[in-house]
This record gives structure tokens, sequence and C-alpha cells, in this order.
């Protein structure tokens, strides 16, 4: 049985990990906006260098949101319950956001 404390914990940490996770989404999310600014640009001036240069950066920024990932997948391994928890609650939330429409 676990005290309201360690509830108060589980909680704080949970959001925490949510916290950071939306975090890396933002971040992943202003990498790939870069990205189609870089496309844009080697459409506009068809730059084999640019095009080089975005290879790059996608490949860089793809190992770096599979990293994020198997870095989430670790922390759900080392806490299962924990993770099972906030999967739950994002489900409940998400679930009543889209039970208004």
């Amino acid at each position: 049985m676990t005290s309201a404390h360690e509830g108060d914990f589980m909680s704080q940490t949970t959001e925490a990990d949510l916290e950071a996770l939306k975090g890396e989404m933002k971040k992943l999310r202003d990498d790939f906006a870069k990205i189609a600014e870089l496309l844009k640009a080697t459409a506009r001036h068809g730059s084999a260098d640019a095009a080089d240069m975005i290879r790059e950066r996608a490949e860089r920024h793809w190992d770096d949101a599979k990293n994020t990932a198997q870095n989430v997948f670790k922390e759900m391994e080392e806490r299962p319950v924990q993770s099972a928890l906030t999967i739950f609650g994002i489900g409940v939330v998400l679930g009543l956001l889209v039970g208004r429409r």
C-alpha cells in the first residue's frame, strides 16, 4: 500500500517525465521545421551542397529522435508501474478530449 507522499512523488515524477517528453517533442518539431526550410532552399537553388547538408542534418535529427525514443522506452522498462499509470492517465485525458467533440 502506498502512502499519500509516495503518490505525490510519483505524480510529480510523472509530470516531470511528461514535461521532458513534451520538450523533446517540441525540439523535434522545431528541427523538422528547420529541415523543411532547408528543403525549400534546396528546391530554389538546386545546390548539391545544400542537399548534402540537409541529408546530414536529417540523419542527425533522425538519430536524435531514435535516441529519445529509446530513452523513453528504457525509462518505461525501468518504471513499468509508473509508466502504465502515466499512459493510462494520458489515455483518459485524450478520451475526454475526443469524447467532447
